[in-house]
C-alpha cells in the first residue's frame, strides 16, 4: 500500500523488547514517499548500561538505508531521549538520512510541528538522575513482563502486555501531568506558527483537537505497534498493526 508520510517511533533497537521485524513486515509492505522516524529508534541508553545486542537488529536499519538511497523515500530521523546522543551533532545528513532534533512539515496549506517531546517533560530534560532511575525500573517491568509471557506461551496462552497496562495506569494517575503536557505543545505549535503538533514521548495514542490545534500522538512499535500515517488526501490517521 502506498501513502504519503509514515512516522513511526519507539523501537528501541537493541532492547529485548524491540519488534524490529514487525517494523520490517510493516515497512515492506507499506511505501511511502516520507518516512520519518520520531524518537528512540535506537535505544542509546540500553546499549550504554546493558550492552549492544542482538545483531539481527541490524536487518532493520539496513532496509531503511536501502529505502533512503532509492531516492523514492525522504528519511528523517528525529533523535529523542533514548537516542539524544545524536542531539550534539544535529542537524546533519548522512546516508542520505536527515537527522534533525525537530522539524515543520508543510502539507497542503497546513504546518505541522514534529518533535519528540521530551523537551516538555521536566523530569526528562532538567532531573536527568529521576529519568534513569525511571528507566531503570521500566528496563525491570520489562524483564518481567518477558518471564511472564514465556510463562503464558508455555501453556499456549495468548501474549498479554504487562507494561502496556502498567503505562495506562500509571497514565491515568498522572493526569494533571498530561494536561500540563499538552498545554505547552500548543504553546509551542503556536509559537512555531504551526496548525497541528505531532509528538510521541507521553506513549499515549492521541487524535484531537487542543483548541485550535491539532493534536497527534502515537503509541510506540513496542507494544501497541501503531504508527501516525498521511494519504494522499491530505488525512491523518493513527494506524493499527495487526497481530499475526
Amino acid at each position: 500500500m502506498q501513502h504519503k508520510t509514515i512516522i513511526i517511533s519507539d523501537i528501541h533497537l537493541w532492547t529485548k523488547d524491540s519488534r524490529h521485524q514487525r517494523v520490517l513486515d510493516f515497512l515492506q509492505k507499506n511505501k511511502c514517499e516520507n518516512l520519518i522516524l520520531n524518537w528512540d529508534i535506537i535505544d542509546g541508553r540500553h546499549i550504554k548500561i546493558f550492552g549492544w545486542r542482538p545483531k539481527w537488529h541490524t536487518d532493520l536499519v539496513h532496509y531503511i538505508l536501502d529505502l533512503a538511497k532509492s531516492g523514492q523515500t525522504k528519511v528523517f530521523y528525529i533523535a529523542g531521549n533514548h537516542d539524544d546522543f545524536l542531539r550534539k551533532v544535529l542537524p546533519m545528513k548522512y546516508w542520505d538520512i536527515s537527522f534533525v532534533k525537530d522539524m515543520i512539515y508543510n502539507s497542503w496549506n497546513k504546518k505541522y510541528y514534529i518533535c519528540h517531546g521530551d523537551k516538555f517533560d521536566r523530569i526528562e530534560w532538567r532531573l536527568f538522575f529521576l529519568s534513569t532511575i525511571s528507566f531503570l525500573v521500566w528496563s525491570f517491568i520489562f524483564m518481567i513482563n518477558r518471564i511472564y509471557n514465556r510463562w503464558r506461551e508455555k501453556r499456549w496462552l495468548k501474549y498479554f502486555s504487562l507494561v502496556k497496562q502498567i503505562k495506562l495506569i500509571a497514565k491515568l494517575l498522572m493526569t494533571g501531568w498530561t494536561k500540563r503536557f499538552e498545554k505547552k505543545l500548543v504553546k509551542t505549535a503556536k509559537w512555531k506558527d504551526c496548525d497541528w503538533i505531532i509528538c510521541w514521548h507521553i506513549h499515549k495514542e492521541e487524535n484531537k483537537m487542543l483548541g485550535n490545534i491539532h493534536y497527534l500522538n502515537s503509541w510506540d512499535r513496542v507494544e501497541v505497534w501503531t504508527a501516525i500515517i498521511e494519504d494522499y488526501q491530505w488525512n491523518w490517521s493513527i494506524y493499527y498493526y495487526k497481530k499475526d
